[in-house]
């Protein structure tokens, strides 16, 4: 891996982290990016929509389930870095994702990797709100009926903290903190809440929304 390079005239200046390491305990110890929406594994759905923002570079952090997850982003122009060890926080993920981004970027987004409902235009939208900030808001994540959402955005500002181990970085805490400018850019899209941890979410998703999650076919299997 070489270093990041810092974008060129006209690109984005905000970059990605996009969080998939984790082992999804929580789901029979299945990797929850692996989902597919319409035949499409949510990993794929997520980087192809943040690619169309645009938002450059994005980094992709595995972990658990890498040997599964990486070669589904062989054809897209993503940086896969990989956590090493058997257990890692999500703090520490941030912490290495941010660390392959260029210095030069206005701010950085911080994706987890369970979002079915978020499109494009989301993505859009939350960007065009952190670059519409007040001038000292070092953070900007999605508020939907007072439940805090995803993805959230860092400014560049943040890096040092985040270098120099805040733990607060990568977990709710940050946007409590009354130390730093936090703002909770209020919204009624509720594709920013609805991200997947158990099998009744899945269940909760297909109820309220009509859209059906389903674990990809095992090779050699016949889809139901």
């Amino acid at each position: 891996m070489t270093s990041p390079e810092a974008p060129s005239c006209g690109q984005p200046s905000i970059g990605a982290v996009v969080l998939a390491a984790g082992a999804g305990s929580r789901l029979g110890g299945k990797p929850k990016c692996l989902l597919e929406l319409d035949g499409v594994p949510l990993i794929k759905l997520q980087v192809r929509a943040l690619q169309a923002v645009p938002v450059a570079p994005i980094v992709v952090v595995l972990g658990h389930y890498r040997e599964r997850i990486e070669p589904l982003l062989a054809d897209l122009d993503v940086d896969i870095i990989g956590q090493t060890g058997e257990t890692h926080s999500q703090t520490s993920s941030v912490r290495l994702g941010v660390s392959h981004l260029p210095r030069t970027l206005q701010g950085f987004m911080v994706c987890p990797a369970d979002l079915p409902l978020v499109t494009t235009e989301d993505y859009r939208t939350l960007v065009e709100a952190f670059q519409n900030r007040g001038p000292n808001v070092e953070f900007l994540g999605p508020c939907v009926n007072g439940i805090p959402g995803n993805p959230v955005i860092f400014d560049e500002r943040i890096r040092a903290l985040l270098e120099a181990g805040d733990s607060r970085l990568g977990s709710g805490h940050w946007r409590q903190t009354p130390t730093r400018v936090a703002q909770q850019w209020q919204s009624d899209n509720n594709h920013y809440i609805r991200d997947i941890d158990t099998e009744q979410d899945i269940i909760d998703l297909e109820q309220s929304t009509g859209r059906r999650l389903c674990w990809p076919t095992p090779e050699g299997a016949t889809p139901d």
